[in-house]
């Protein structure tokens, strides 16, 4: 398996994680993860995990269903014959582990209690869909990072032989990309770091060491269902 490989398994595990949480079932295929019905908002319906997988495959695996959104791991899908357009494109990121790592900053801490939950899910918005029995599983660690009134934060997932980072929100001037791979690295010592990016998040990432590995893109029925800023699945 590749870097993108292990970025995509990952970031599959990880939406099945939430959709758990909202008591959906998921359905697969050899190549396709879906649902039996609607994710939670701004989370994907449907995700390809093999790169021979066709336009025509995804269309057939939805079926009858309601599907809004597909993330197409490989971006190498027109869905656009099946009354799909593009929501936007991304990057696949990975970071290796950082030998030593850096001390947490005394402003970082893992959110344990419901009360910091309530801030973590208040900050970026994401009330609605995250839910607090994420805080009683021990491969999701949620980091929170407080100062001057201000938060910002993130969401690592152990899974795939990878550290997944999703979920990355900053109402501050912190460099918070800068930050995660020492401290992840801390937590989970020599373990690849995998997530994806697009737009300003991606620009700072690279800016701070990552790299990208492979393109992905998000499909989604009409522009309406989603802002782009706040896609977090």
């Amino acid at each position: 398996m590749t870097d993108v490989d292990y970025a995509v398994l990952n970031n599959i595990i990880w939406c099945g994680i939430v959709c758990e949480t909202h008591g959906l079932t998921p359905i697969s295929s050899e190549r396709i993860w879906g649902l039996l019905s609607k994710a939670p908002e701004l989370y994907p319906d449907i995700i390809t995990s093999s790169r021979q997988v066709t336009s025509d495959e995804v269309n057939n695996f939805i079926g009858n269903r309601e599907v809004i959104s597909i993330k197409d791991s490989f971006a190498n899908l027109n869905m656009v014959p099946y009354g799909f357009e593009v929501l936007f494109d991304a990057e696949w990121i990975c970071h290796d582990p950082v030998a030593g790592g850096d001390p947490v900053h005394t402003e970082w801490a893992v959110v344990s209690t419901e009360e910091d939950f309530a801030k973590w899910t208040y900050a970026s918005g994401l009330q609605e869909v995250l839910k607090p029995t994420l805080l009683e599983r021990k491969d999701v660690k949620i980091f929170l990072h407080e100062y001057n009134g201000e938060r910002s934060g993130f969401i690592a997932n152990l899974s795939a032989n990878a550290i997944g980072i999703s979920n990355v929100f900053s109402n501050s001037n912190i460099k918070i990309w800068s930050d995660i791979a020492p401290m992840i690295s801390r937590y989970f010592p020599g373990i690849k770091m995998v997530g994806y990016e697009s737009g300003d998040g991606l620009t700072a990432a690279l800016s701070s060491g990552w790299t990208t590995i492979g393109p992905l893109r998000v499909w989604i029925r009409s522009k309406d269902s989603f802002r782009l800023s706040s896609y977090k699945g």
